[in-house]
């Protein structure tokens, strides 16, 4: 029998029949619940009571929002078991392998039953769900917020045109016109995003590409995105002066719904004083103090941080090569690696031969705190969104390397942005260490000026966004207003 959803700290008394409660639901993958939980953060400290739906694997992964804002609540749900899935296979993308994740993310759409089955219970004690917010890997909450009759919001961790983009991939199924022979580089339209931009097969979302007519888990996704469709709005982490073209207008990829940026959402909690950034993600490998410590001799804006993300683990010869890069450069540096299990080890010896300018993270780096440190003036990054958007409200420049995901639309962000440099492309791409090296060296060098100039100049319009009266905070506000409104 399954054990039944738990609640915790939901029991404050706060929520009335009549008062607005907000039902967050995240996607299980770091990527994903950072910045939901930061929306999460934000939404307590504006008065609503909002309680978020984990399965019991991903509950610690909510401490630090807890201990931030107590007034948040969980309801735990049991994994459920899917004939899709392995037997104790993980609860967060994570602790994954690559080809589990389709199949994990329709899997969860099982626990639809079980969280509807807890809203009605609420209902009965005075603490009915009013509204749902929820991932947008997680569509199967539309019908469920539409059965509850409440509203329904999507919630973006990655950027408008992404958001744009892939639901214009499901809308269209647009197909290669050469797939006899497998052509990678055909390119894909699409004419109803600002600009028209196009992108060639292989930088297209990972998840579409896999798509196959017919086949369950296709479908099953297809719908989820369709279903993102029908909700009142889509909230995403980005800002205006980072995503003006994207939006400035409706989109009819996103059925025109209005688009409110909210972000960046770590730095609007951190100037709401609800920040989760103390053992954000995990517990950190090292803490923020001592590598602050180790930065503080540094000039300003003449390290670089390495860092490829929780889901991507570089290869031997990748890490060989920017271990190489790193070494050549002669540039101070703290990398960040091997935060995936089973990413590759620093090549040996490596770090004796830099001791005097690096630093070597192993596991969870207080990415944040390193970012906002005055010494670190460069990020050579995978374009994860949320990482971007932590250096972009840092005011640091990129060195980018994209690898997949929604890494190539980021990638476009930046370079019209002009923030960052790009220095490879793709999950299996072994950068030369001579080139990489060089570019490196002229990003600290004079030659890498005008861009830092332009993070920086970045970084200050991100801080007037979540400001008082700035963008963001304005479509933050109109979000809780639209929360906050309850039909008895």
């Amino acid at each position: 029998m399954a054990t039944p959803p738990q609640n915790k700290r939901a029991t404050n008394g706060r929520c009335g029949a009549a008062e607005p409660h907000v039902l967050l639901v995240p996607y299980p993958a770091q990527g994903h619940m950072l910045p939901l939980l930061d929306l999460a953060a934000l939404l307590a400290a504006r008065g609503l009571t909002v309680t978020v739906a984990v399965t019991s694997g991903n509950a610690p992964l909510l401490d630090p929002l807890l201990a931030a804002c107590p007034s948040v609540a969980t309801v735990t749900l049991p994994f459920p078991t899917s004939p899709l899935l392995p037997a104790g296979c993980g609860e967060n993308t994570r602790d994954l392998p690559p080809h589990l994740f389709r199949p994990f993310m329709v899997s969860l759409a099982v626990l639809r039953a079980p969280l509807l089955a807890w809203c009605h219970a609420q209902s009965q004690h005075d603490r009915r769900v009013t509204a749902v917010v929820s991932d947008f890997f997680t569509g199967w909450t539309q019908p469920l917020a539409a059965e509850l009759a409440v509203p329904h919001v999507t919630f973006s961790p990655s950027p408008a045109l992404h958001l744009a983009m892939s639901h214009a991939l499901w809308r269209h199924l647009p197909t290669r016109r050469r797939v006899e022979d497998a052509d990678e580089e055909e390119a894909v339209a699409f004419p109803e995003i600002p600009g028209a931009p196009t992108f060639p097969w292989r930088q297209l979302s990972w998840l579409f590409r896999e798509y196959v007519a017919g086949d369950e888990v296709s479908e099953a996704i297809r719908q989820m995105f369709l279903w993102n469709l029908g909700s009142d709005c889509f909230a995403v982490n980005s800002f205006a002066d980072l995503e003006a073209a994207y939006l400035d207008g409706p989109l009819p990829d996103l059925s025109s719904r209005r688009v409110l940026a909210v972000g960046p959402l770590s730095a609007a909690a951190a100037v709401g004083g609800t920040t989760t950034a103390g053992e954000r993600g995990g517990k950190h490998a090292v803490a923020a103090a001592s590598v602050a410590a180790w930065l503080d001799p540094f000039p300003d804006g003449s390290v670089v941080y390495v860092s490829f993300g929780s889901q991507h683990a570089l290869s031997p010869p990748q890490a060989a090569s920017v271990a190489d890069a790193l070494a050549r450069s002669s540039a101070a540096f703290v990398w960040a690696a091997a935060a995936r299990p089973g990413g590759a080890a620093v090549p040996e010896g490596f770090e004796a031969a830099t001791a005097s300018r690096g630093m070597v993270v192993r596991g969870w780096a207080p990415q944040v705190e390193i970012l906002r440190h005055r010494a670190v003036g460069w990020f050579l990054t995978h374009c994860g969104w949320n990482s971007v958007l932590e250096a972009a409200a840092a005011g640091v420049a990129m060195l980018a390397w994209p690898m997949g995901a929604d890494q190539f639309t980021v990638a476009r962000i930046l370079a019209e942005a002009g923030v960052a440099v790009p220095v490879a492309e793709g999950a299996d791409a072994v950068p030369d260490a001579g080139r990489l090296a060089a570019a490196i060296a002229a990003a600290v060098g004079k030659e890498g000026e005008p861009v830092r100039e332009r993070a920086a100049a970045l970084g200050r319009k991100a801080a007037a966004a979540v400001a008082e009266g700035g963008s963001s905070r304005r479509d933050l506000d109109e979000l809780v207003r639209m929360l906050k409104k309850v039909d008895v």
